[in-house]
């Protein structure tokens, strides 16, 4: 901008330059013509008429005429002109005009000197007209005054425009890749930098950016992943050391205690069946006997549930399971007076161990008839059955009008030995052992919470064609 400036004004100073020269070189072209008529006159009386009114152009500064001699013949009275320039000399004797800027009085000028021609082109005196250049310098100094304005303005604009420019697509960016950064330090791995309609560098850090944090979100969920597989396999290990201790637990009771068990419970039926023996003794022997069944019974329980059985899979019907337990357990849901219903279902066919399911059915329809047979009012069992297509399982839902299991006991009822039951009902395993079965047919098996009732919701999968006599993936 400062190279363009200089450049514009030096070429704006040769211009007016040229201008004052042209028009000089006009007024003395013109000047020239009447002081030639006028110096035909001996008298030269017409000379002054000429002069002044070429002295009142607002662009002449002075006139001066000189005889051959190169004496002034007329000029300005004031100011001082200072001594004829040598010019004048030169053109008399040459008859040639002649161009020069000098000082005159007190002003800087520009002067033009022409010979006056008399008769046969002879020389006859000069004449020279002089411009300031004052205005020149004048015009020099408005025109750098608005070059200065001129760029100032620029400046501004051009400051105010960069400014923005820097902060739409410089200082926003970075501010957002700052708080990008920032959240991902604070571990936030979903963020992700939007730009829009900025350089491509910045993009390109953008981009860099959502990558690296896209691959650090894969690492964690990976890690985590991770985390939790080791966590269920600590979780495993930690169980299959529970059962194997309850086996050898299990196995040692049976070892230890069954045949003595055995032979009390002989001794005790013997006894028993003296009718000689009074009434309230054959009570007692009776209740013996009655006890030393249970402990054989939880015996036999810690047995089931520590030894594990590889179950053998076909397909089976499921409603043919649920009309096989409902029949077993008709009886005693009779003789406790509940109601066992079984709703209509679809044909539901699995890839499973037909006892083992059958043992899964059977601890539901139990535990839900023991549930309701000391109640007052209704005492209902139901079993529901439908088919989930979106989940790709059969579903059976094993429904009572107990009390119900509250929400905190829904994962609770699984574990091993914990039991609502009253003290001598249940061992606390058939849920734990129907569970295992579940997982092991790929199915599920929960605790639906509910105040008003009990409900347990049974999910195996559904084979797919050519799955039917192999077993479940995992």
């Amino acid at each position: 901008m400062t190279a363009f400036a200089v450049w514009a004004l030096v070429q704006r100073e040769r211009t007016l330059v040229a201008e004052t020269r042209r028009e000089t070189q006009a007024y003395a072209t013109a000047l020239g013509l009447a002081l030639d008529a006028a110096f035909e006159d001996p008298e030269r009386s017409g000379v002054p008429d000429i002069v002044d009114r070429i002295t009142r152009q607002p662009s002449v500064y002075a006139v001066l005429v000189y005889d051959a001699q190169g004496a002034a013949l007329f000029r300005p009275a004031e100011p001082d002109l200072g001594p004829t320039p040598a010019e004048v000399d030169s053109v008399l004797a040459t008859g040639a005009s002649m161009q020069v800027e000098r000082r005159l009085g007190e002003e800087d000028v520009y002067s033009v000197v022409y010979p006056i021609l008399g008769e046969g082109d002879r020389v006859v005196g000069a004449f020279e007209v002089a411009q300031p250049l004052s205005f020149v310098r004048e015009e020099m100094r408005r025109t750098r005054v608005r070059f200065l304005l001129n760029t100032a303005v620029l400046i501004l604009a051009v400051t105010l425009l960069i400014r923005w420019l820097v902060h739409r697509f410089v200082a926003q960016p970075l501010t957002q890749l700052a708080e990008g950064v920032r959240a991902l330090g604070e571990g936030d791995l979903h963020r992700r930098i939007r730009l829009d309609r900025t350089s491509d560098e910045l993009s390109g850090v953008a981009a860099e950016f959502n990558r690296m944090a896209a691959s650090l979100e894969t690492a964690q969920e990976e890690l985590v992943r991770g985390a939790e597989e080791r966590l269920a396999l600590a979780r495993r290990v930690r169980h299959s050391e529970k059962m194997a201790a309850i086996g050898q637990l299990a196995a040692g009771l049976a070892h230890e205690i069954g045949a003595p068990l055995h032979v009390i419970r002989g001794r005790a039926d013997l006894l028993a069946r003296r009718t000689e023996r009074p009434e309230k003794e054959g009570r007692d022997l009776q209740i013996i006997v009655q006890q030393i069944d249970r402990i054989t019974g939880i015996v036999r329980s810690l047995l089931d549930f520590s030894r594990h059985r590889e179950p053998h899979f076909a397909p089976v019907t499921l409603q043919e399971v649920v009309r096989d337990v409902t029949d077993l357990l008709a009886a005693e849901a009779h003789r406790t007076g509940v109601d066992l219903r079984v709703s209509e279902t679809p044909p539901m066919t699995v890839n499973g161990d037909r006892d083992q399911l059958q043992q899964v059915m059977l601890n539901l329809l139990l535990n839900a008839v023991q549930a309701v047979a000391d109640q007052e009012g209704e005492r209902t069992v139901e079993v529901a059955g439908w088919l989930d297509g979106d989940a790709g399982q059969a579903v059976l839902r094993v429904t009572d009008s107990g009390p119900g299991i509250p929400e905190e006991l829904a994962e609770q009822v699984f574990a091993p030995f914990f039991t609502t039951k009253a003290t001598g009902v249940g061992t606390g395993l058939g849920l734990a052992v129907a569970r295992r079965i579940a997982e092991e047919h790929s199915g599920t098996l929960v605790a639906v919470p509910s105040p008003t009732g009990g409900a347990f919701e049974f999910r195996l999968p559904l084979p797919t064609p050519g799955e039917a006599h192999d077993p479940p993936a995992g």
